[in-house]
């Protein structure tokens, strides 16, 4: 089994840009960077000290690895065109289909269940990585590249990844846009919205040492309906809001109070 030293990217946003940050940092080569944009794939291969192509087949055919951190959209019609290469292509798709790959002789996934922004850097070391190949090397060959940039690394099927991407998106994307709710209220009133960074580190804090049903409390935990109304009376205000706070109390109550 040959062990992968050299790797190609098919993408140059956020994740590919971590990705090859990080890959680099760890005495991977970076060949190829591959972008839609030539000029995003100009300023990530000069980050990595490798070279920018702005045509698939343009890219190198002797790299290890062909790794595709793009939307999930253009992951097939990119694989159309790697039919030549002899190395892995593997894709960092949460949702998308390992199968997805076949086309090629060698594929996988390499996952990495982590939110990135360009403006934070966040510690690899720590990000588990989700990882699966078509046949056995492939497998062991992902999973030693992941062993290289994380302490946490999975085998994960394509069925486990497609409710863990989606478990995922409601601890993050959406609990993310709670607080810009809650910012927005607060911002419109002249308050800092600072006030409640001790609240949501209590909140995670929580998640580590307890079941969420446990820690469940609030409003709607105790049935508190006239709390709730005076709630829904301030949110005439912020009436984009109105709805989701409604549909969360209502399933709140439901789950804990279906007796009554």
């Amino acid at each position: 089994m040959k062990q992968i030293s050299t790797i190609s990217f098919i993408g140059s946003g956020n994740v590919a840009t971590h990705l090859a940050l990080a890959v680099k940092a760890a005495g991977f080569e970076v060949k190829d960077v591959f972008s839609l944009h030539k000029n995003h794939a100009d300023i990530l291969a000069a980050k990595v000290e490798a070279r920018a192509v702005g045509s698939l087949a343009e890219l190198q055919r002797d790299t290890d690895l062909y790794l595709l951190a793009v939307p999930d959209k253009i992951i097939d019609p990119i694989v159309r065109t790697f039919h030549y290469v002899e190395g892995i292509v593997a894709h960092t798709s949460g949702i998308t289909p390992m199968e997805t790959l076949q086309k090629t002789a060698r594929y996988g996934v390499f996952y990495p269940l982590q939110t990135f922004s360009k403006e934070k850097e966040p510690d690899i070391s720590k990000v588990p990585f989700c990882i699966e190949g078509n046949s056995p090397d492939v497998l062991q060959s992902l999973s030693d590249l992941a062993a290289n940039l994380s302490d946490v690394v999975y085998e994960i099927n394509s069925d486990q990844r497609k409710y863990l991407h989606l478990a995922a998106v409601l601890v993050n994307n959406y609990t993310n846009y709670l607080y810009r709710m809650a910012f927005d209220i607060l911002d419109a009133k002249q308050m800092d919205t600072s006030l409640l960074i001790p609240l949501i580190e209590e909140t995670f804090a929580k998640i580590r040492e307890m079941h969420p049903d446990k820690a469940q409390t609030g409003p709607a935990r105790r049935k508190d309906l006239p709390t709730i109304e005076k709630h829904l009376s301030l949110l005439e205000e912020f009436p984009q809001y109105k709805e989701l706070y409604t549909l969360f109390a209502e399933q709140i109550i439901k789950k804990y109070h279906e007796q009554l």
